[in-house]
């Protein structure tokens, strides 16, 4: 038998017993080391409905772990890998239930195993820490990497989270250097700072103001604009994206990786006038997957330094209620040794 980690129900999560996945042919046991608590899960605990993850179901989808049994006919993968799970490819059932990885399950099944299609291996210097970082850094490094950024532009991510601090990590990682994260609240941009990020709070000075005292400005049309080439919307805040559509520059690229719960106004003029391309941007490709592991590998930033809060398995329910509260909390994470 095994610990698992249950949602029940709004704000209600709980541990239970659960037998050990038998292992198929193709697949492999992992013993799950750390489990991340991400944003989505937040939102369908915080709503208690069933958007992704079912009453009485194991759930959690940033993992990592060893290797604790392989099929038979599983190969390149070794009992004792260190490895990161790719949620999506993880199950045969695939996006769908992908929230119902198990992350917070002493044991997970890794259907049809793969090295660098479900499973990815990680080098023994990264620590648990750090490798539970890999699912969620794929998501802010595939946003970022959306708008095509080059060495020398001025980018900007808005929202100090875990998906934007994220953005900014891989931005930084990659050379882009002229990066500037934009909140509300000076203890996540302390961390955006640890990462080398510029930053702006809101709350002290407009998004116009800040932007121009770090990038300088150019006129177009006769009107004054900071100089800056792209935006990454990791906020999900409507009166901020306003602004930026509003203060763009000619040619400018805004991702939006944010979730927005409501419509948001937006002025086509704008887009029109100045050619600026809005640009959606979901989940990770195996390609910014294995960017991140490279980035984890060489400890390109001070990535580890999201992960705020570790709790035991069985205080599962008091590592939810801190995640949620969200005060001077980036990333809450489950050790499940």
């Amino acid at each position: 038998m095994m610990r698992v980690g249950i949602y029940h129900g709004q704000n209600k999560v709980g541990v239970e017993e659960r037998p050990i996945p038998k292992v198929g042919p193709k697949d492999v046991l992992l013993r799950t080391l750390r489990g991340g608590i991400c944003g989505t899960d937040i939102n369908i605990i915080k709503a208690g409905n069933e958007m992704g993850i079912r009453f009485g179901s194991e759930f959690g989808h940033e993992l990592f772990g060893e290797v604790a049994e392989i099929g038979s006919d599983v190969t390149e993968i070794n009992v004792g890998m260190r490895v990161g799970v790719n949620p999506i490819t993880a199950k045969r059932a695939g996006r769908r239930f992908s929230l119902e990885c198990g992350a917070f399950s002493q044991y997970v099944l890794i259907e049809d195993a793969q090295l660098n299609y479900n499973l990815y291996e990680m080098a023994d210097s990264v620590t648990p820490e750090e490798a539970v970082l890999m699912e969620p850094m794929s998501v802010g490094f595939h946003g970022a990497f959306s708008i095509n950024p080059k060495q020398g532009e001025k980018i900007v991510v808005l929202g100090a989270g875990p998906i934007g601090l994220s953005a900014a990590a891989g931005l930084i990682g990659e050379g882009i250097t002229d990066v500037c994260v934009v909140d509300m609240d000076d203890w996540r941009l302390g961390k955006a700072q640890e990462l080398g990020s510029l930053t702006i709070n809101t709350k002290k000075e407009t998004l116009k103001e800040g932007l121009i005292r770090h990038f300088g400005e150019v006129n177009v049309y006769g009107v004054t604009v900071p100089n800056v080439d792209g935006f990454v919307d990791a906020a999900g805040a409507p009166i901020l994206f306003e602004q930026v559509i509003q203060l763009v520059k000619p040619q400018a690229r805004i991702a939006i990786i944010a979730v927005y719960k409501n419509e948001v106004p937006i002025s086509l003029a704008q887009v029109m006038s100045k050619e600026v391309q809005v640009i959606g941007a979901s989940g990770y490709t195996h390609e910014n997957i294995m960017k991140v592991i490279e980035h984890l590998n060489e400890k390109k930033t001070n990535i580890s330094t999201m992960v705020t809060n570790i709790y035991k398995l069985d205080d599962l329910q008091e590592a939810f209620n801190k995640a949620i509260d969200a005060k001077e909390t980036i990333k809450v994470i489950v050790d499940l040794t």
